[in-house]
């Protein structure tokens, strides 16, 4: 069976060498790297090509450039390129944790080919590659209340995105959720309700993660690229959960963790009740000034205001305008940032901040487009199309 590795590297000249090592040193021999660089202005395409020749690798090992459009658009892209049955994502900064790793991953999912992906604890280190400690990941439950838990935890991820994926499982659900839509993988978006996908967590560790002060949450674009895809997971799971007393049970969700007791929430199964007043508490979490950001303004003005409003907005035309999804979230909020967002948008976030219930427009074609825009925007199906 034959491991796909999907290696994305942005500027990683110094640690992409021992990444690379990590790989080749595997005791399990058939694997393929398919390395997509997102725009480096480095020397990563050099230390790439002397270490295929170096390794006699130029037969696993393939290159490919792309202008820097983020990790997600990186990864997507090299799926076009995948021959295996497994799909491993390997970032440049980071390693396998023994060299045995994939002997083990492929010896679990051929004996429980049923499961979509396994997951494991991290192995964290620094700069210098010494071990910091281990990052314990929850135990997949795999039960009905892990979603309203999700929808509990701010919409943040409640395991990991690192794991070895069922190819199949990959290209057919976790590529839209996890890389188009930026939610977590292990939600299924494909059916008509959000369902979860079959996951283990293993007793080994696959990877040695690295934490230095260009991880990627540690800056502003990057919080809010997170927090995006949080309110995409947070705004879809509301329609179908109710969690009432929803501050106070987020308050014990977290106190009993810090105690290591798993909380299991309060729901009902319908729409959750004033949303407006999660979605801004959901926010100032993460960005306590959100005023001064123009689309998290309008996003919490828009669920504020919208349960009390019967508006429509009539779009005579969609323009031919570039359609964000989760995956462009960085292009999204560098525009935002530095005031070159099309114009379309910015009167869309106009009015989503006075809010309204219904978009009317006049085809299909531009009905299509709406449901995009507004899914990316995090107010769909929220709203309705005609």
């Amino acid at each position: 069976m034959k491991i796909s590795v999907i290696m994305p590297t942005y500027n990683d000249s110094k640690t992409i060498k021992e990444t690379l090592d990590s790989l080749m040193y595997q005791t399990y021999k058939d694997w393929e790297l398919i390395i997509i660089d997102d725009g480096s202005t480095d020397n990563t395409r050099l230390i790439i090509e002397d270490y295929k020749k170096e390794k006699d690798a130029e037969d696993k090992i393939r290159y490919c450039y792309q202008e820097n459009s983020d990790q997600l658009n990186a990864i997507i892209n090299a799926l076009d390129y995948i021959t295996g049955d497994y799909i491993y994502v390997l970032h440049s900064d980071d390693l396998l944790n023994e060299n045995t790793t994939f002997e083990k991953c492929v010896d679990y999912m051929s004996k429980n080919a049923d499961y979509d992906a396994i997951i494991s604890d991290l192995k964290l280190i620094n700069d210098n590659g010494a071990e910091l400690g281990i990052q314990k990941v929850r135990q997949y439950k795999n039960s009905k209340s892990d979603l309203p838990l999700q929808q509990l935890s701010l919409g943040r991820n409640l395991y990991v995105d690192v794991g070895f994926f069922k190819k199949e499982s990959y290209v057919s659900s976790i590529k839209n959720t996890y890389l188009i839509w930026n939610m977590p993988f292990w939600i299924n978006t494909e059916n008509e309700k959000p369902s979860i996908i079959k996951v283990k967590k293993v007793d080994f560790i696959f990877m040695k993660y690295r934490i230095h002060e260009n991880n990627y949450i540690n800056d502003e674009i990057g919080t809010l690229n997170v927090l995006n895809g949080e309110l995409r997971t947070l705004t879809t799971l509301m329609n179908y959960y109710n969690i009432p007393f929803y501050k106070l049970q987020n308050f014990l969700c977290r106190a009993l963790h810090k105690m290591k007791i798993e909380y299991k929430p309060i729901y009902h199964k319908k729409e959750q009740k004033r949303k407006g007043k999660i979605v801004e508490f959901v926010v100032k979490k993460r960005v306590p000034n959100y005023k001064n950001n123009l689309f998290l303004n309008s996003l919490v003005n828009f669920y504020k205001n919208t349960s009390s409003s019967n508006r429509k907005v009539t779009i005579e035309k969609v323009p031919d305008i570039f359609i964000y999804k989760g995956k462009d979230i960085r292009k999204f909020n560098k525009e935002i940032k530095q005031g070159t967002i099309d114009e379309f948008y910015l009167n869309l976030l106009i009015e989503m901040e006075i809010g309204f219930k219904t978009i009317v427009v006049k085809n299909e074609y531009d009905k299509d487009k709406m449901i995009e825009i507004c899914k990316f925007l995090c107010i769909f199906p929220e709203i309705e199309i005609l």
